[in-house]
């Protein structure tokens, strides 16, 4: 079972800038736009191994980590990271923990600012469904997953304590986790 209520920024301030599952300008967006105060480190919110990675020209640079234990492509949660500042230095079949830093938040492809889009699929279940299916059900709701509210201007901070840059399987469990949220909807806040 993976750790949730978990973000791919620790310890800085993030706005879901755009909700997850929404049609902009006729287009279905089918990932969760979240963006810091500029480019921070993106951090993996999956024990796991790297799937794929590379660049295209509207994602950007991107990386999907998905989190079996087999190492296959195809079992387990995944997560798909777009519009990264570099290109994740992890080969392919590198093994992944959680709140180990993958890339920094960018604004590479197509893309208006520096933001992250967080895309989750079950792909045990789904198999690979990436931009190719308008099914919401194929798809996992990442705010659900990280413990926050699917609405814009919503700020959110997870607060821990980042692990050294090599950590081992052991220290997943010594992170205490607090989660503020701050709901900007109609409100001015002081």
């Amino acid at each position: 079972n993976q750790v949730r209520n978990i973000a791919p920024f620790i310890n800085d301030v993030f706005t879901v800038t755009s909700k997850w599952w929404t049609y902009r300008d006729g287009v279905l967006h089918r990932g969760l736009d979240i963006a810091t105060s500029g480019s921070k480190p993106v951090y993996s919110m999956l024990n796991g191994y790297v799937v794929d990675k590379g660049y295209t020209s509207t994602a950007g640079n991107y990386i999907i980590i998905a989190d079996n234990t087999q190492g296959s492509s195809t079992y387990g949660y995944a997560t798909r990271y777009l519009h990264l500042a570099n290109l994740p230095p992890f080969p392919i079949g590198t093994r992944l923990l959680i709140l180990q830093q993958v890339a920094m938040e960018g604004s590479t492809g197509e893309s208006t600012g520096i933001h992250l889009h967080v895309e989750m699929q079950d792909i045990s279940r789904f198999n690979w469904q990436w931009h190719t299916s308008n099914n919401q059900s194929d798809y996992l709701d990442p705010t659900v997953f990280m413990g926050i509210d699917n609405v814009e201007g919503t700020q959110w901070i997870y607060e821990g304590v980042v692990p050294p840059p090599t950590p081992t399987e052991s220290t997943k469990s010594k992170f205490k986790w607090v989660l503020y949220a701050n709901k900007l909807r109609n409100k001015e806040v002081n």
